[in-house]
């Protein structure tokens, strides 16, 4: 019985000895078989925000006019075109405010992003992105940011290579009275 019992003793402690080895190199399998991942995107160059007219013009500042607290502002103009010739939502006749241009070799989806909106100056923003030929937008109601905060929003718009959109944007103005505020809208382009 002894020999028994030092024989079981002596399985259980070799058992014992092979668990904690193959634990031991399960950790050490582990550590060769991770790693960080990392990943980022280019910034797409190839969507361009250009005049309302015909000519291509890049625009670098979007103005949207002084309005009451918590109004809606639906005719910004832009710094080529100027304040003489701001955006028109009408029925017929509708004007963006620019021109979205692909230049690449293929096409892109769009998606806009903007910044916050400094000083609490804006509570809501709205896009449409339509065809250039489009001259009857009525209303600008595509969500870009529901709180006047930081957001990326995907179009669903298409523009194939070397084509054209019209964009029209609105604002709802925060309820603090006497402020100016700006964000930075953004227009990437994402192979569909």
């Amino acid at each position: 019985m002894t020999i028994r019992k030092t024989n079981i003793a002596l399985a259980i402690a070799l058992m014992a000895a092979m668990v904690g080895g193959m634990i031991a190199a399960s950790f050490v399998f582990a550590a060769d078989n991770d790693a960080t991942q990392e990943a980022s995107t280019a910034q797409a160059t190839t969507l361009h925000i250009l005049r309302k007219a015909t000519a291509d013009t890049s625009v670098t500042t979007i103005t949207f006019p002084e309005g009451a607290p918590n109004a809606e502002v639906q005719v910004p103009y832009n710094d080529v075109d100027g304040s003489d010739d701001p955006q028109v939502v009408a029925s017929s006749d509708s004007e963006p405010v620019v021109r979205l241009k692909n230049t690449s070799a293929g096409s892109l989806k769009a998606h806009l992003s903007i910044t916050t909106w400094t000083n609490s100056t804006v509570a809501a923003q709205n896009f449409k992105l339509v065809a250039t030929t489009t001259t009857n937008v009525n209303a600008v109601d595509d969500t870009l940011s529901s709180d006047g905060n930081a957001a990326t929003v995907d179009t669903g718009v298409t523009i194939g290579a070397d084509e054209y959109r019209a964009l029209y944007l609105k604002v709802t103005l925060g309820a603090n009275a006497g402020k100016t505020g700006n964000s930075t809208i953004t227009v990437l382009g994402e192979t569909p």
